[in-house]
């Protein structure tokens, strides 16, 4: 089913990719101009690509505590996704429950035909049959426009740089008194540490902008699915009602970034995941010029 993207969605993705491109050129050139051979930096980029490809949807499912529930136990998912699937001409997904009391979904995988959705407690209960077939609608979007594999493949190098930055940080930390005499070496475990952890932030900015117009994509994707935008919107805004849920339960969250809502929503919006509410909402209700 061939659908439009909202105007001026796509030029954004792509400055937010060649942006995210030229942060990972950075230390790639520099390992090559301190002398390492490229054919193992080349062995270094696949093989975080590959632990990151293969163990996202895994590592998600983990951290939420999702298990695999078939039609028997969730009849309403399942039909939904039933539905959404056949419009769409995909294969279905797997359906997972987290126990998690604040409502959110959100989808994890590698490729359409390995792909899970996960579905919060919270969201059940507090969401009709209607919504959260709405709910289910902006998943499949994802999955429709694969942005479950480029955010797996954009995401793994700024990752593995965090990861990197605390790893030194920590080696630095736990160092013994005569090695950090050394003034040399610690300054380049600080320099180490301080580059990684600045070169992680610089690429999380066009990851996070990237992933903000994906949602405004899939909003307008799973809009065109339903007929019925003001549902989605409904739907978004009893989700994304964070007020009527206890502080103890938003702050106990398992659900990853790239939720159907934002689990904790930030002040800025240029480090948020999710676009605001209000502005989904706006584009969903407003008739388009």
């Amino acid at each position: 089913m061939a659908r439009s993207t909202p105007h001026g969605l796509i030029p954004r993705m792509m400055a937010a990719m060649a942006l995210l491109a030229l942060v990972y050129a950075i230390p790639i050139g520099a390992a090559l101009w301190a002398g390492i051979p490229w054919p193992g930096v080349a062995a270094v980029v696949v093989l975080v690509v590959t632990v990151q490809w293969f163990g996202t949807e895994y590592m998600a499912r983990k951290i939420a505590r999702a298990h695999v529930v078939g039609p028997e136990e969730q009849p309403h998912l399942h039909a939904a996704l039933d539905r959404l699937c056949a419009l769409n001409d995909l294969p279905k997904p797997r359906v997972a429950i987290s126990r998690d009391r604040v409502p959110n979904a959100f989808t994890v995988g590698r490729s359409r035909k390995h792909t899970t959705i996960v579905v919060t407690t919270g969201l059940l209960d507090k969401l009709e049959t209607d919504e959260l077939t709405a709910a289910m609608a902006h998943e499949v979007a994802h999955i429709r426009h694969r942005d479950v594999a480029v955010m797996t493949l954009a995401s793994s190098l700024a990752i593995f740089m965090a990861w990197s930055a605390r790893g030194v940080a920590k080696v630095a930390g736990n160092a013994p008194g005569a090695v950090l005499e050394a003034p040399l070496f610690a300054l380049a475990l600080l320099a180490g540490a301080a580059a990684a952890g600045l070169l992680s932030a610089l690429a999380y900015l066009p990851l996070r902008a990237l992933s903000r117009y994906r949602e405004y994509a899939a909003d307008h994707d799973a809009a065109a699915q339903l007929g019925q935008p003001a549902l989605l919107a409904a739907t978004l805004l009893k989700a994304g009602d964070r007020d009527a849920i206890p502080r103890t339960d938003l702050r106990a969250a398992r659900v990853p970034a790239m939720g159907l809502v934002a689990t904790k929503p930030t002040k800025f919006a240029w480090w948020s995941t999710h676009p605001p509410l209000t502005k989904r909402i706006d584009r969903l209700t407003k008739p388009a010029t």
